[in-house]
């Protein structure tokens, strides 16, 4: 998802000369009910935009023309005083079935599931390695009175 990047386009009163489009990426986080877009900022403004593509290189356009409303924009990062990267927020408003469909084709297709936690049981449970909480963990299987890694009473 990464490599994806969100077209903006203003619709035209007459169909005379090239719409005004604007490509802003990457996406950072995608769902059916909104997206994120990390972009420089550069002082324009995008706000008379009111629809939005999604472009995958190489795969062309997925999302075709969603209407949407502005939520956050943020900055993310500040690397000098004139590259900025913001985060701008956006919410997709009233979806056709088209939409919807393509959204989670796309999700499907170019987003990544929640990590799962590859730690084994042992260490899931590991709290703060003190002396004092190791102290407290007795071992079931033997003198309920005795610590296991220190062969200490624990009263």
């Amino acid at each position: 998802m990464g490599s994806a990047l969100v077209i903006f386009e203003r619709p035209r009163i007459f169909n005379i000369g090239k719409p005004r489009i604007i490509k802003l990426g990457p996406l950072s986080d995608i769902s059916q009910d909104g997206l994120s877009v990390e972009y420089f900022a550069n002082g324009k403004r995008f706000g008379d935009f009111c629809e939005l593509s999604i472009l995958v290189p190489g795969h062309g356009i997925t999302v075709y023309r969603i209407p949407f409303r502005n939520i956050s924009d943020i900055v993310v990062a500040e690397l000098d005083a004139k590259r900025i990267i913001m985060r701008w927020g956006i919410q997709f408003d009233e979806l056709n079935h088209h939409h919807i469909k393509s959204l989670q084709r796309f999700i499907n297709l170019y987003t990544q599931e929640e990590v799962p936690d590859r730690r084994n049981g042992f260490e899931r449970r590991i709290v703060n390695r003190t002396d004092d909480s190791l102290a407290t963990i007795p071992d079931r299987r033997h003198d309920q009175k005795k610590d296991r890694r220190k062969g200490l009473a624990v009263s």
